[in-house]
């Protein structure tokens, strides 16, 4: 049996997934805000007893095989990510708005990082530390995006 308010949680994520194969201008591409994680770290912000590690595997391999690069990379990255906020989840509830923000952009730097050496290994390879300016971009989106969906998820009861 379903619980309730899984479809929300479904269509908000193909929702972001959606948007990061949005076109953008060649030069904006490293600016593009990790939408797609975003909407995973706030869902396992919220609800760490339905959607963790396996999730985030999960919406990593989708993220893979949009972007068209190795299939596990950002499957890895995405899972360690939400592991340390699995780990963490009740104190940084209790965060400010402020602190959340830099520890969402530390865990989506970290993300990268794992991600980005995971091509590496695999034979991708990138110029410098430009793969990180999405992090900057995705910090000011956060507190919108967790706003937004906490409003959502509180309409319609989810728990």
């Amino acid at each position: 049996m379903a619980r309730r308010g899984t479809w929300l949680i479904v269509i908000t994520l193909v929702i972001s997934l959606i948007l990061q194969v949005v076109p953008v201008p060649f030069e904006w591409r490293g600016f593009r805000p990790e939408l797609v994680l975003l909407v995973l770290f706030y869902w396992v912000l919220a609800l760490p007893q339905r959607i963790g590690v396996i999730t985030a595997g999960l919406v990593g391999l989708s993220i893979d095989f949009l972007d068209g690069f190795a299939i596990g990379a950002a499957g890895a990255g995405a899972s360690i990510g939400s592991l340390i906020i699995l780990l963490n989840y009740q104190r940084i509830r209790q965060f400010d708005s402020l602190q959340q923000t830099f520890l969402i952009g530390l865990v989506l730097a970290i993300v990268l990082l794992v991600t980005q050496r995971l091509h590496g290994l695999l034979g991708y390879t990138a110029d410098g530390l430009e793969f990180l300016y999405s992090v900057p971009v995705s910090m000011v989106l956060w507190i919108p995006i967790r706003n937004f969906l906490r409003g959502y998820r509180r309409y319609y009861e989810i728990a």
